[in-house]
């Protein structure tokens, strides 16, 4: 017998949940040091952001360096105040087409546009959060009527990824508690349980569901259908109580990937990244003991434990006046004393802890030149250098980030823009062409400027060496030498022309050098012929001997 679609779903949902598990502990200890807000593994820790904030926090380090990293994540590689990827075709003859370039331009506008009309920069944010604390972050992008676009913004324990054959999550399952009015408002009575309409029709409508949604590749895509079957992704709602297994709230489909689930970094062929909040986690232990300690340490100082007589009734507070005989008071001991050189050396482990944090949080990369020690600020290519050495640990996240979340992010506005038409007609030239993106935001063109230090060398060695030996400038191809700096500089494409225009230049300077030269020749070739004429005129009849003679 075959299984309904609801049993599958459910079934590969058990297999998602085994794989998960491992990871569910560390998360919601980095949680609770980092950023005790998130995460979520149980329906009733849905509105408990209050209640479970702060508990076991006793130094806000942690927190302000992941706030750091988040803030410099999205500053760096998908800024809304300023350019972050850039559209070009495959074909470089259809980069250089004028039409071409003009439409593609205004499809960047248009899609900056529609973005920052969205909550997409907020969910891109909260992500880069997620990814560094959690290792994996995911999102869904959903086509709304009013809004454009909406973008779920989900957290640690609410969701369940699976990769594909090429090693990229390609399967969501999420978590999606909703109180008896949403779900109706969301997909009618239709599909709805027994409980849901018992509840509603008592009224009953903030009584809390446990709706699933799987989103994965439709297996049974059937080609050509205009239905939720002939889309290549699957989307199902079901209702997790519902005792009917053939029963869903809506089975629809999309047109592309939907979601994005990035990882940090990962280990061999795991599903779920490893991340900063995995490598500080030790440190954020012991920062948040050491902290504690150095409390206690403080109090048993100034509040010292104390044998008194009976007759004696200390209350522990400062300035208070307890009337004693002086029997009683020479009867009062303090067992212990605190030595106060044990509260410094505690803040040293404190400070090594919070350093520890910052440097496996990459904090002190976003705030290299802040926190630069000496005097500020520093010559401009010591700041460079450093900041360049730094930033190559950060190379493979950020292709991780362009791949698995930005490049997916962009394909799926394309998507959902075009369908509303909300571009002009592309020219005719790129009909059926594919389309590139390419990144061009802070952290992207600063990868990529590692190398301009290369080819400015590479570039003075060959003048320096061409100074004594001219053959050695043939040696470099200039026009590439300029293609390449300005591509790695991430400069706008339209300052730099095409080496045919360039060549077009060239020949009139050399046409007009040609003329010059000409003319320069023709100057004394004049003179010679004046002074020819005024030599035989003054001969006369006779000619040169006449002239010789006289």
């Amino acid at each position: 017998m075959s299984q309904t679609i609801k049993e599958r779903c459910s079934r590969r949902l058990s297999a998602l949940k085994s794989a998960r598990q491992p990871y569910e502990a560390e998360w919601k200890e980095i949680a609770q040091y980092a950023q005790p807000s998130r995460s979520r593994f149980l329906n009733e820790e849905q509105n408990r952001n209050f209640k479970r904030a702060n508990r076991a926090i006793y130094n806000s380090h942690a927190i302000l360096s992941f706030r750091t990293l988040t803030g410099g994540m999205t500053s760096g590689l998908s800024s809304p105040s300023r350019p972050w990827f850039r559209l070009a075709p495959f074909d470089a003859d259809l980069a250089a087409n004028g039409e071409v370039k003009t439409w593609l331009a205004e499809v960047e506008r248009r899609m900056y546009a529609f973005l920052s009309g969205t909550n997409f920069y907020g969910a891109v944010k909260s992500g880069y959060a997620e990814m560094g604390m959690f290792g994996t972050e995911a999102c869904v992008m959903v086509d709304h009527w009013r809004e454009g676009a909406v973008c779920h913004s989900l957290t640690a324990g609410e969701y369940w990824i699976a990769l594909s054959d090429a090693s990229v999550p390609d399967t969501l399952y999420r978590r999606v508690p909703m109180t008896v009015h949403q779900l109706v408002q969301s997909f009618g009575l239709d599909g709805a349980s027994d409980f849901v309409r018992t509840a509603y029709g008592n009224g009953r409508y903030d009584e809390t569901v446990n709706v699933l949604h799987a989103i994965e590749p439709n297996e049974d895509q059937a080609h050509g259908a205009k239905t939720a079957r002939g889309k290549p992704w699957r989307s199902v709602y079901w209702d997790e109580n519902d005792s009917n297994a053939a029963r869903v709230l809506r089975v629809q489909g999309y047109e592309e990937q939907p979601f994005w689930a990035p990882r940090w970094d990962t280990i061999g062929g795991d599903t779920y990244g490893t991340s900063p909040g995995f490598d500080a986690l030790p440190d954020m232990r012991e920062l948040q003991l050491q902290t504690r300690r150095k409390t206690q340490a403080t109090e048993f100082l100034i509040r010292p434990e104390k044998i008194v007589p009976a007759s004696v009734k200390l209350t522990g507070q400062a300035g208070n006046i307890v009337s004693a005989s002086s029997v009683d008071a020479a009867g009062v001991i303090v067992p212990y004393q605190m030595n106060p050189a044990a509260i410094g050396a505690i803040m040293e482990d404190v400070q090594r802890c919070a350093d520890a944090v910052g440097r496996l949080t990459y904090a002190d990369l976003f705030m290299a030149i802040t926190n630069m020690a000496g005097i500020q600020p520093r010559n401009i290519e010591e700041i460079a250098s450093r900041n360049e050495e730094k930033l190559t640990q950060l190379g493979p996240v950020i292709e991780r980030v362009n791949n698995e979340k930005l490049e997916v992010a962009i394909d799926r506005t394309f998507g959902i823009m075009s369908r509303k038409k909300l571009f002009p007609p592309a020219p005719e030239a790129l009909q059926g062409q594919p389309i590139k993106v390419d990144f061009v935001s802070i952290l992207a063109q600063m990868q990529r400027m590692v190398g301009i230090g290369q080819i400015e060398r590479t570039v003075s060695f060959i003048g320096s060496l061409a100074a004594q030996f001219p053959e050695a400038g043939d040696r470099l191809d200039v026009d590439a030498a300029v293609d390449d700096f300005a591509d790695r500089a991430g400069a706008p494409p339209r300052i730099i022309r095409s080496v045919e225009d360039a060549q077009e230049l060239r020949e009139g300077r050399a046409q007009e050098a040609q003329a010059a030269k000409l003319a320069a020749m023709a100057g004394p070739a004049k003179d010679g012929a004046a002074a020819v004429k005024s030599l035989g005129e003054m001969a006369g009849p006779d000619g040169l001997a006449g002239l010789m003679g006289s």
